[in-house]
């Protein structure tokens, strides 16, 4: 699904996006569940979409991994997993 947050002001299509890409991205992450290599590009899938969207970093962050559902919350990975994923969150949105 194509959403663009700047030009897009409805919330039920805001909505259906998260929804979406965190299914998506959910479903990626379980795949790659001890898979070092995979799960860095489950996280490189998750930004450029979600920053293809014009979403705000807080807002991908909060997505990602803060907020209630989030998708880390969602994954139920052993905390290796966790660390590759917010290791890799972390040098891919602070470079």
């Amino acid at each position: 699904m194509n959403y663009n947050a700047i030009t897009d002001s409805s919330p039920e299509a805001r909505d259906d996006f998260i929804d979406g890409l965190t299914q998506a991205t959910l479903a990626e992450i379980k795949a790659a569940a001890g898979d070092a290599l995979k799960l860095q590009a489950a996280v490189q899938h998750y930004l450029t979409k979600a920053t293809a969207a014009n979403f705000e970093l807080e807002e991908i962050e909060n997505i990602f991994g803060v907020n209630e559902p989030c998708i880390m919350d969602l994954a139920e990975l052993s905390e290796e997993d966790e660390e590759i994923l917010i290791d890799t969150f972390e040098n891919l949105t602070n470079n």
